[in-house]
């Protein structure tokens, strides 16, 4: 199973800021993503793909996201659409395993998260939305404890196949 991130970037790239066009090579996350896919569902071993769509937005673009699909009328950092409905469905019969979007604004999570360098910060956001993708949530105070513990462990594979420690 090959696991692909398809990233998109803001049509409007034209100040080259590294907030809005951020230079991480995703080719490197793509091998931990799909390792811990493999250890968190076991049958998506009998796909030959999976893929995750990755958008980076502005604010007001995550705004409109989060009012039309959370009713809550404010940017966030972090929006999570995945295409498994819950853990217990389990995986759909499709030639892909489609998982979902992942849609990432850079400038609320450096404004939400300033305790946090650039890359800490979107690493620890793709395996916040990783998560939910697959079914975690921090619903519950139970809940909360699994999906960081696993995030946690997720975000240092992710920075470490960034600094190609991995």
């Amino acid at each position: 199973m090959k696991l692909s991130l398809c990233i998109n970037t803001p049509e409007d790239s034209s100040n080259n800021n590294s907030e809005s066009d951020p230079d991480i090579n995703f080719q490197a996350f793509e091998s931990v993503l799909e390792q811990e896919l493999l250890n968190i569902y076991p049958d998506s071993k009998n796909f030959e793909n999976a893929e995750i769509s990755l958008t980076f937005v502005d604010s007001d673009s995550i705004r409109e996201l989060n009012k039309n699909y959370r009713n809550i009328d404010e940017p966030t950092d972090v929006l999570s659409f995945p295409m498994l409905e819950n853990e217990s469905v389990g995986i759909p019969e499709l030639p892909v395993l489609a998982l979902g979007d992942i849609v990432i604004c850079p400038e609320q999570v450096k404004r939400l998260h300033p305790e946090l360098n650039y890359n800490e910060s979107i690493c620890l956001m793709i395996a916040h939305s990783f998560l939910h993708l697959l079914g975690y949530d921090h619903d519950t105070q139970e809940n909360e404890s699994i999906m960081w513990e696993r995030q946690d462990i997720i975000t240092k594979k992710l920075l470490a196949a960034k600094s190609g420690r991995a």
